[in-house]
């Protein structure tokens, strides 16, 4: 049974997160990128799908995100971002990109529109938990250079079970824990504040390892509590990142997988 840690409290904070760092030097290098990004939903205790996308670009000092880093246990306030992105390139890295999982190959070609490599709406990656997916780039001219990695795909969440605690008491929140160092957490507390709000506009963000359980003390839960149903949900998202590269270029690998509860 995994021992259960109760987060200390903290204090409002806003958190402001940049991907690039400033540009100070009289002379900085463009380097080449790829981001893999498996997006994926459980289909059952055991499976899942993803949608995959698949950009290449050039960026100075880029930042990536990096799950192995993220076991902390921390949580801030944070505002809810409703914005919705479409993964974007500037450029291709062959006709079409591989991606093999569990012996099955599939090609995903390139689409000048998009700028992008992209599994099709209606038909997602299928995969099975400890699947890993190998991606091989193929590489176009001078614009990006063949390179392959991989990343263990992320597995279907399972929630234990929550109710609303009582006004001052701790939530605790349980899942399927993998207890794997290079898997983390995000979990998302989201509720309305002030009351009155129409939508869900506020929520704890955690940062956590995925060990399977947290206690969020009672002192964050106010805002939360004064809401009312259907704008108090929690989501819980496992991710999962790999870097791999050459001298010429970088390829980041993400694959992550959520579940949601509305409260009553």
């Amino acid at each position: 049974m995994t021992t259960q840690r109760t987060l200390p409290a903290l204090a409002l904070a806003a958190c402001a997160l940049t991907g690039c760092s400033s540009i100070t030097e009289t002379e900085q290098n463009l380097q080449k990128y790829g981001a893999v990004n498996f997006l994926a939903k459980g289909t059952s205790a055991t499976q899942a799908s993803a949608a995959t996308t698949v950009v290449f670009f050039e960026s100075i000092g880029l930042q990536v995100p990096n799950s192995i880093t993220q076991q902390s246990d921390q949580c801030i306030f944070a505002p809810v971002d409703t914005t919705v992105q479409s993964a974007r390139g500037d450029r291709a890295a062959g006709t079409s990109i591989g991606i093999t999982v569990a012996g099955a190959t599939r090609q995903l070609p390139y689409s000048a529109t998009d700028a992008r490599y992209a599994t099709p709406d209606n038909a997602p990656l299928l995969y099975t938990a400890g699947d890993v997916a190998q991606v091989s780039i193929p590489g176009e001219g001078t614009s990006f250079p063949a390179i392959t990695g991989s990343i263990k795909l992320a597995e279907p969440l399972a929630l234990g079970p929550l109710t609303i605690p009582a006004a001052g008491a701790n939530l605790s929140v349980t899942w399927n824990g993998t207890n794997d160092p290079t898997a983390a957490i995000i979990l998302q507390l989201r509720y309305a504040n002030p009351a009155t709000s129409p939508v869900a506009n506020e929520q704890v963000y955690c940062a956590l390892r995925d060990d399977g359980s947290v206690v969020i003390p009672g002192g964050l839960l106010t805002q939360f509590l004064a809401s009312g149903p259907p704008k108090r949900s929690l989501t819980l998202v496992r991710w999962r990142t790999n870097l791999v590269g050459t001298n010429a270029a970088n390829l980041h690998l993400t694959s992550s997988i959520d579940t949601t509860f509305v409260f009553p």
